[in-house]
């Protein structure tokens, strides 16, 4: 399995002993850390870029005089701020405990790992430890920071507040986050950054629709080609916060981490917290550059996605928007041999096959599967797929419960609630309190059942509410606990049965984060499977994902959700770019769309290999287009889209300029996909397939686009000529 920080970087220190030193530097491939600990807390002075040995005139560069009416020494950003520091920003950790609230722990060892650093700070009033764990990964240059907080006293702690905080660099001018709804999820905002904060919470219980644990800071007018850029990736399902402030004295500093309700957090004598990590991406370069980045960390740190990496990932049919709940053994073996007809790889059987579920009011809690659906279980389903050269997925729903189910009738008191009020349904559901052991024993062994008596590859696991009364059957705050359990229970079930794929599917894009990509391989990033709305989506998942774990459907003529219809062609040519699916009435289409379709799944399996591995490219264009690509590392081939969002002010497009390409390697371009087949398209494509273009031209004077319809795609391939 692979390992994060597997490469140790290089470290600037004078030796490896406990002794606290001022400072540290610790450099990668790409970039540099430098941790302040002059005052006795560490404070990250410095991420970028990869520098020199800087050196103690270095290091008292950084500092700033005295400024009128402040302290004398200014206070440190330290990476957890607490209130004896003078810091007048919002606090990193806060706790109190029968000694009091004044904690003020101090740096007291440090330890030089394979990967960066640890550090130890204990407070002698509230027997408060605090440990940093500080790794730079050597490629990437991505910075993984994370801290634990230890009671060694003998009272209870009640723990507040435990952010990290990183100072910022005073060039950088904006904060981009994202925002959006169900159906609509990952959509950019972008702010200026002055005095005063830029605050996002999120009380969902996971990752939510509308606010991912993620943003970004950069330079005035950054795009995807220029610009110098720090990004952020909470490493969190559940409540979390992100801070980005600038103080009066013009600092500046970002600040993520777990959001706790009031005495959520209670560490007896001896017990411990560890805060979820918090990754960082720099670049100063571009946000092509930052994605890049991020992706090939994924690729390499995480082990779900890790193992995924030398299997092709399989184009796959979802039953759902199909046939809803209208599922049966009849109707779903023939859906199958007309999917293997196709050349699909992956059968998934979704909601409605398992006991007496006939519509979304029933049976949640209650996996056993349907004998009315199904009298000879899932085998026959199974050895159709097996026949077709296909593997099965299977949707469940473990950590939810419908009232109408054995399950809730059988325990009523295993749900999250809060005492003496009437449960909020919805969804017509309630959630499992995963806090109790045995609700957790039972969907785990219900899981483990299905998985053992059924040859399954795949589980989409669904989570299809938020939590709105998180209160366990103990009276506690549940939004902690319940995240930490599901990340136990998906962990207990990789364990057991290490080849099963997960996918992290919440009504859509509601749990996409690095925090459950520990355990989960593929993201469904939205219920909608409009291809106009996909761009955008898409676009702005990419920033939290690479393409292979992106889940891209083709869905059927007419969104569900929006009523838009598309040309087959369109939809798949949007859907083409991450994990391919299909989701629709396949059975139904005409003898043409079931040719487009099938040409369509055999592009993109042919290309795959170079869609899940490659370096993605966002192309900045005016904002009636929407272009990105994809490029191998050594720029020698690559895809890239044009997708034309609406009509144009202007008659004639802007010329499409390349990125990633070699400037003095030839190239012959292909158009592989098209969805308008005007005369102009076809003139388009004699052209560019008569003759070979250098990459320098490709890049700088581009390449003439023919005129467009609105909602249409364009897919290129390029590859260099001897």
């Amino acid at each position: 399995m692979a390992k994060p920080y597997s490469e140790p970087p290089a470290v600037i220190v004078s030796d490896s002993s406990s002794q606290i030193q001022s400072w540290y530097q610790i450099d990668s491939e790409l970039a540099s850390v430098i941790l302040d600990c002059r005052q006795g807390v560490p404070s990250l002075l410095y991420y970028g870029a990869r520098l020199a040995a800087i050196g103690e005139h270095g290091l008292a560069s950084f500092d700033r005089h005295e400024a009128p009416a402040s302290p004398e020494k200014e206070p440190t950003i330290a990476l957890l701020p607490d209130v004896t520091s003078g810091f007048l920003g919002n606090l990193g950790l806060a706790a109190d405990t029968a000694e009091g609230w004044q904690i003020h722990p101090r740096l007291t060892s440090a330890e030089l790992t394979e990967s960066g650093l640890c550090l130890v700070a204990h407070c002698s009033t509230t027997g408060l430890r605090v440990t940093y764990e500080l790794a730079l990964d050597q490629t990437t240059g991505v910075l993984k920071l994370q801290c634990a907080v230890a009671n060694t006293s003998e009272a209870r702690l009640s723990l507040h507040q435990c952010a990290i905080t990183q100072a910022l660099p005073q060039h950088v001018e904006r904060v981009l986050g994202f925002e959006g709804r169900w159906g609509l999820e990952f959509r950019q905002h972008n702010h200026s950054i002055s005095t005063g904060t830029y605050l996002r919470e999120n009380r969902n219980g996971r990752s939510s629709h509308h606010c991912p644990p993620a943003l970004m800071v950069t330079t005035d007018h950054c795009t995807e080609s220029t610009g110098e850029i720090i990004a952020f990736h909470l490493g969190w399902s559940g409540n979390h916060q992100m801070r980005v402030e600038q103080l009066a004295n013009g600092r500046r500093y970002a600040q993520l981490g777990e959001r706790f309700e009031p005495l959520e957090l209670i560490l007896e004598p001896g017990q411990s917290y560890q805060s979820p990590p918090v990754y960082s991406v720099h670049s100063s370069q571009e946000l092509n550059a930052s994605r890049q980045r991020w992706h090939a960390f994924v690729r390499n740190a995480f082990d779900a996605v890790a193992a995924m990496a030398t299997r092709p990932r399989p184009v796959q049919i979802n039953t759902w928007e199909a046939r809803y709940f209208d599922i049966d053994e009849s109707n779903v073996i023939a859906l199958i041999e007309k999917a293997g007809g196709l050349g699909i790889e992956r059968f998934v059987l979704d909601d409605g096959w398992f006991a007496s579920r006939n519509d979304d009011r029933s049976s949640l809690g209650d996996w056993w599967v349907d004998k009315d659906k199904f009298p000879n279980g899932l085998s026959p389903i199974i050895d159709t797929c097996h026949r077709h050269n296909m593997t099965f997925g299977l949707w469940v729903e473990p950590e939810m419960v419908s009232p109408d189910s054995e399950l809730y009738r059988a325990h009523p008191n295993w749900v999250l609630q809060h005492k003496n009020q009437e449960p909020i349904l919805a969804r017509h559901q309630q959630v499992l309190d995963l806090s109790q052991a045995e609700v957790f024993d039972y969907l785990l062994n219900a899981v483990t059942k299905l998985l053992t008596e059924n040859d399954i590859a795949y589980l989409k696991w669904d989570m299809n509410r938020d939590l709105h009364q998180a209160g366990t059957h103990a009276g506690a705050h549940a939004h902690h606990r319940q995240t930490r359990a599901v990340y136990r229970l998906m962990a207990q079930v990789k364990s057991a049965f290490p080849n099963v794929e997960i996918e992290s599917c919440a009504s859509g894009g509601g749990r996409v984060d690095s925090g459950v990509l520990n355990y989960v391989s593929r993201f469904w990033p939205s219920d909608s499977n409009d291809a106009l709305d996909r761009i955008s989506i898409q676009y702005g998942v990419s920033s939290l994902i690479p393409a292979e774990t992106m889940g891209c459907h083709i869905g059927p003529e007419e969104c569900h959700l929006t009523g838009r219809r598309h040309s087959i062609a369109f939809r798949g040519g949007v859907a083409f770019w991450g994990h391919l699916g299909i989701e629709m009435d396949i059975s139904s289409l005409s003898e043409i769309d079931q040719t487009s379709l099938a040409s369509l799944i055999e592009l993109h399996k042919y290309h795959r290999g170079l869609l899940h591995s490659g370096d993605s490219l966002r192309i900045d264009r005016c904002d009636s287009d929407s272009a990105w690509g994809v490029v191998t590392p050594n720029g020698l081939e690559g895809l890239f889209a044009l997708a034309k969002l609406k009509s144009d002010t202007t008659v004639f497009p802007a010329p499409y300029r390349f990125l990633g390409l070699r400037a003095d390697s030839d190239y012959r371009l292909s158009l592989i996909w098209q969805s308008d087949r005007s005369r102009h398209i076809k003139a388009h494509q004699e052209m560019i397939e008569a003759a070979t273009f250098r990459g320098d031209f490709l890049m700088e004077a581009g390449l003439t686009l023919p005129i467009m319809k609105p909602e249409s795609i364009l897919i290129y391939h390029l590859a260099a000529v001897d």
